[in-house]
Order: structure tokens, then sequence, then C-alpha cells
């Protein structure tokens, strides 16, 4: 993967940005209205990278393909880094870390469907919403370019996704007060409106980049350099506590709705502090591969990650399942650094990514609509995973886990984990397996490269035998079984 640095000799007064968008000829008025910009920031002074994508997103009716008739292409731009891959989402964490040194860091999506590679790079640069500091030191400053991203067609889950970008990033830039309107609804924290004297000319830049010449910084892009350079500077803080009197205030009212939730919803919003979870605070007790059968382990389990100050969790099955693959993690998948690329098939009502990311991870969470929680749902490249998690309540069961186990085998890198959960009970039960079955699923996996971690024949075949002889007569699932393997 290209690497993703700035460049020598700026001068001081400069700003190190990243812009993250669309760069490619031919890709339509948001690429073209992007190269525009970082060549208009780069003439302004700045040491701008375009960090941009080398496999885009399988999705051919974005709004960045859609090209603008008769636009002239603009020049491509010399520091391009094609770091981010659809089919890879270890570099979208690679990328983010790569990013920590930068001033701010400047979204652009083209469409809702990269929001959840745009907030895993966040997560992993360290930014968010009041964690960027009035100094030179600190994480970045996040922006998010607005363009036709703001939900107007009203396909299933695009205002989450935008949503969740908007509540993660510092700032949003729209080009029109009805934009805006709709950026704060969607729980924006600072929304900005570019050039909002003369919204009537200068709403919509994505339409200018068709006239400007990108070495010319006249009205209307010296204004929006301005602005791009307002939120993107360090010492935003005080410029905001004592603004220019020519600074216009813009023309609209968030809803009602927005304007009541918007204290608490911001003071949920502050980053928590990453916990410092190390294998030396984790119990004995908490195991990578392990029987539950009783419930009373999952309440230690749920209070324990409570005591420890982990997110809270509703379902203490979900936190018993959640906390052996976290403990795995740590002990065997971290190399002291948190740079772990995690696959998440959890599920929403799971902890397991939230707990992750409360210790210093950015685990990839797989939320589309329509796709199967697997590996294979998103298409990752081989050996580009660190670890894998299908645990309760989206867990796998006797129709899917070898499924689950081949596509792991491709995905995960040598000594890669995957943990997942599978509930125990008799032939009967929907999607059970017994002990015999959980024995022939471990000779399948070694087969293709799995070790477990832990002893099938300890504890675990005790449990498991444990919990059938004292369901004799149910027909449903009496238990539920936690492995975790290690890739060869």
């Amino acid at each position: 993967m290209d690497e993703v640095t700035g460049s020598a000799g700026v001068g001081g007064s400069a700003l190190k940005l990243a812009i993250v968008g669309p760069s490619r000829s031919g890709k339509g008025a948001v690429a073209g209205h992007t190269k525009a910009l970082v060549h208009h920031l780069a003439q302004a002074g700045h040491d701008v990278t375009l960090v941009s994508w080398s496999h885009p997103f399988p999705q051919k009716s974005a709004s960045e393909a859609r090209a603008v008739p008769g636009a002239p292409d603009i020049p491509a731009f010399p520091r391009t880094v094609r770091a981010l891959s659809w089919a890879r989402p270890d570099t979208w964490v690679r990328t983010g870390l790569r990013l920590r040194g930068f001033d701010a860091i400047i979204v652009v999506p083209a469409t809702p469907i990269e929001v959840p590679a745009h907030l895993v790079m966040l997560r992993a640069a360290g930014v968010g919403p009041g964690t960027a500091r009035p100094s030179d030191s600190g994480p970045p400053r996040s922006i998010v370019i607005a363009h036709d991203e703001l939900p107007q067609q009203s396909r299933a889950g695009d205002s989450a996704l935008v949503r969740s970008l908007f509540e993660r990033v510092d700032a949003v830039m729209v080009h029109s007060h009805e934009q805006a309107r709709r950026a704060h609804d969607l729980h924006a924290v600072r929304v900005s409106v570019a050039n909002p004297g003369e919204a009537e000319t200068e709403a919509e830049p994505v339409r200018q980049q068709q006239q400007v010449e990108t070495s010319d910084l006249s009205s209307p892009w010296a204004h929006y350099v301005g602005a791009m350079e307002a939120l993107a500077s360090p010492h935003w803080q005080a410029a905001e506590q004592d603004p220019p009197e020519s600074t216009p205030v813009p023309r609209f009212n968030p809803s009602f709705r927005t304007r009541l939730s918007a204290p608490a919803r911001r003071m949920a919003q502050r980053r928590r502090p990453v916990l410092a979870l190390t294998r030396l605070d984790l119990p004995e007790w908490v195991r990578s591969s392990d029987v539950l059968g009783d419930g009373a382990d999952a309440d230690d389990a749920r209070a324990w990650a409570r005591v420890f100050g982990l997110p809270r969790c509703a379902d203490p099955v979900a936190a018993w399942a959640a906390l052996g693959a976290l403990a795995a993690i740590v002990r065997l998948g971290d190399d002291g650094h948190r740079s772990a690329v995690i696959l998440d098939g959890s599920g929403v009502h799971s902890p397991l990514a939230r707990w992750a990311r409360a210790i210093g991870f950015a685990p990839v969470e797989l939320v589309f609509p329509d796709i199967a929680a697997s590996a294979a749902g998103l298409d990752v490249d081989a050996a580009s995973m660190d670890v894998i998690t299908r645990l309760h309540p989206n867990g796998c069961d006797s129709e899917d886990v070898d499924e689950v186990l081949s596509e792991a085998s491709s995905a995960l890198r040598s000594g890669g984990l995957i943990s997942l959960t599978l509930p125990l009970g008799p032939a009967s039960a929907d999607g059970g397996v017994g002990p015999a079955d959980v024995r022939a699923l471990l000779a399948r996996a070694h087969a293709l490269g799995f070790v477990l971690v832990g002893d099938l024949d300890g504890d675990i075949a005790t449990l498991m035998r444990a919990a059938s002889e004292g369901s004799q007569g149910s027909d449903a699932a009496y238990a539920l079984v936690r492995l975790t393997f290690r890739r060869l």
C-alpha cells in the first residue's frame, strides 16, 4: 500500500492537510471538485495530500460515477496516494494510523456506502468531536465536505450512515442553507455554509469547478479555501470565541427536535478515555474457548466488564461471548499498539466492537444493509485480517459454521484469530451442535489450517458433557460454546 506522508519544507504557518475522497478522471462533479480543491489549497501554501481509492466501492450508481456533461477534466494532483481499498478493511485502519500526524483530515464522501470505511479510518486516526485541541498537538481536526450524500434518495440506511459520520467529525461544510438544515438534523456538531453571503452564485461549488481554472484563487475559490483554512486551523477554538465582524451568520434554524436534543447528544459524544486493558487485567476464568451452561457465569462476565469500565451491555450472554473473544484478542492478537485489524460480524447487539474501541482498537463492523455478516459479505482480500468474530446473538450455527471457517481461512493472516459461538443442543434444536459435532468441527477446522485456542479434552469437553447430561429430554439448545481458532 502507498505510504501516506506529507512533504517537507512547508512553512510553519501552513497546515498539513489530508483530503480523503475520489480522484479518478471522468468520475463526475465530486471528484472534479475534490481535485480542484486540493490544487487551490496547495497553491495557498499548505502541505496537501490527496488520499484516494485504489479499489473503489462496487456501486456504479454512486454520485461519484455520474459524470458532468461538458465539464473539463481537472489535472491530476501530484501528491495523490491511492491507499484505500474497498476489498481491504485493513487499509482503512492503516491509513487512519498514518494520518495521526496531520493538522486536519477532510473527508469527501461520494456515496453513503463509503461511510463505514471513513468511520474506521477516523477512529484509527484518533479523531472525533471534542478530541481536537486548540494547539499544535493532539488529534487532527476532522471535517466532512457534504455534496449529494446528504440523503435525498430514501434508500434504507442512508440517513443512519450519514448521521453516524456527522456525529463523529468536528465540522461539516455544506453549500446551501437547506443543506445546513439537513446537516443539523443529521446531528452535525458544527455546520459551516460555504460563501453564505452569495448563496445564489456560490452555493454549489461542485458545479463551479467546471468554469474555474485551478490556478485562479479569485472568488469563489478564495472564499472557499479561506473557509476550509478556518475549519482546519489548530487554533479553531480561539477563532470561534472571537469571530471577525465580516463573518456572515447563516440564516437557518435547526428543527425543534434537533435543538432540544443537541445538549444531551453532544455530551454523549465526548470521547471516552481509552481503557488500558492488558493481559494481566483479565481474570483467569475468562477463556478464549469455553462453554456457557450456567447463567451465573454470564452475569459474572457482564459484571466484570462493567466494573472495569467497559461500555454497558444489556444481554449477559452477549457479554460472556464478547469478553472471551476480547480476551483472546488482547492475549494473542495485540502487538501492544492496538493495530490489529478486527472484522466483527456479531451484529449491533454484541458489545464486542464497542469494547474493542474502548480499549484502543478500531474494529470494522459489518453494518451494511442486506449483506450477510461474514467475511465473504465484505469481499475482503486474502490474508488481510488479524481477527474475525461471529458471536452471540449473531453467532454461527450448524448450517453456516463451515462456510465461515472456510472464508476466514482465506481472509486471515498467519497467526490471525477467529472467535465464534455455536448453540449446543440435540439434533432437534435449530442450528444446534452436540459434543460429537464439535469434535468433528475441530477436525475440519484443522484441515483448513486452524488450531483451537484451548483444550478440547480438558474443561471444554467436561463442560459440554455436563450441560448435555443436565438437559435430558429437552429439544432446545441447552448451552453456548465459544470456539477461538488461530490460523497456522
